[in-house]
């Protein structure tokens, strides 16, 4: 198996100082996704209670902030772990 040698592996530890603050940005990014979909709900329920000319707008903006949410802190999770 000499062919294997050369591919790195990630290392996934959290024992240093740096493993502490990935935790943290994490824990941080979770947080950040549970806020946009809660966000998400309360203009949906905004947006069912009181008739506007403007509510599809906010709602579209506020599913697309959520798709921006959740796809940008995926790819922020890939980079923490990675890195």
């Amino acid at each position: 198996m000499d062919f294997l040698e050369g591919i790195n592996t990630i290392n996934f530890t959290f024992q240093s100082t740096g493993g502490i603050f990935k935790l943290l940005f994490l824990v941080v990014i979770f947080g950040y996704v549970i806020y946009s979909l809660l966000l998400t709900i309360r203009v949906r329920i905004l947006n069912d209670t009181v008739k506007s000319s403007s509510n599809k707008k906010v709602l579209f903006a506020s599913y697309l902030h959520l798709l921006v949410a959740v796809v940008g802190s995926l790819f922020c999770v890939i980079l923490i772990l990675v890195g």
